[in-house]
């Protein structure tokens, strides 16, 4: 099933760029000590200037590919679930989000307790993947950068699974894999930034920064319930169209079959 129009769908990449926007603290927090520990595992004559840009950004690739495939995944989700569910598929799909919304603010406070144990989840595949990306050290080729980056993606992280309840709203893989585009490359260049100066990454882990990011995230978890209710309130037009064609069809019937006078 895919989404129920174009409009639907610039609802939800909106959504991600929203999302993406608001979770940029959180990232630079918790991914920023990755990226940075990605730059020093360059051979430091591989490291100067512009050409660490270049490394980010071969890292920032490989992320945003597995967020893609994890998209089309949820999106071939979407396709086999949503259409059980009662009422317009976006509206419940967004209403998920919301709901994840609210719990990824509590959890950047450090009370989200589900989000925790959904992380948990996603735990137990990183601990069996981890040894792989000892094997890519160090990273003195581009092939080895796009595949760290791709390894990446794979950290458990309850602001990727937001998103990725994004991605199951969307019905199809494609129209997943384009939400999760969206939502990575938002992310790509805050990330990045602090995989080159690093040494300022302790401000966004402390402060009033987790409350920045918990204030926008929960405005967001608003904004998500706000789709949601407009979306419900909108006809279905395929619904209506079937009723407007067996309407038809029937007049039709007893017009060919009216008795002669």
């Amino acid at each position: 099933m895919m989404s129920e129009s174009p409009e639907s769908l610039l609802t939800l990449l909106a959504s991600a760029v929203l999302l993406a926007s608001a979770g940029s603290v959180h990232c630079i927090g918790m991914c920023g000590g990755i990226s940075s520990a990605l730059t020093f595992s360059i051979p430091e004559s591989r490291r100067q200037g512009k050409s660490l840009w270049g490394w980010q950004l071969l890292f920032g690739i490989g992320r945003v590919t597995t967020y893609m495939v994890l998209g089309s995944l949820a999106g071939m989700l979407g396709n086999a679930l949503l259409h059980w569910l009662p009422g317009p598929s976006m509206a419940i799909g967004l209403s998920l989000s919301g709901v994840l919304m609210l719990l990824l603010s509590g959890y950047l406070l450090g009370q989200g307790v589900w989000l925790k144990k959904l992380e948990g989840i996603g735990a137990g595949l990183w601990r069996r993947l981890q040894p792989l990306t000892r094997r890519l050290l160090p990273v003195d080729r581009p092939l080895k950068a796009l595949a760290l980056g791709g390894l990446w993606g794979l950290l458990p992280c309850g602001l990727i699974y937001t998103a990725l309840a994004l991605a199951v709203t969307a019905g199809s893989a494609l129209s997943g894999a384009l939400v999760m585009l969206v939502f990575g490359v938002v992310t790509v260049i805050p990330v990045a930034i602090t995989g080159v100066i690093a040494s300022r990454l302790q401000h966004f882990r402390n402060g009033i920064w987790p409350k920045v990011a918990a204030s926008l995230t929960f405005l967001l978890a608003l904004v998500f319930f706000w789709q949601a209710w407009s979306m419900s309130q909108m006809p279905h037009h395929g619904h209506h169209g079937a009723v407007d064609k067996g309407a038809v069809d029937k007049n039709t019937h007893t017009h060919h079959h009216q008795p002669e006078t």
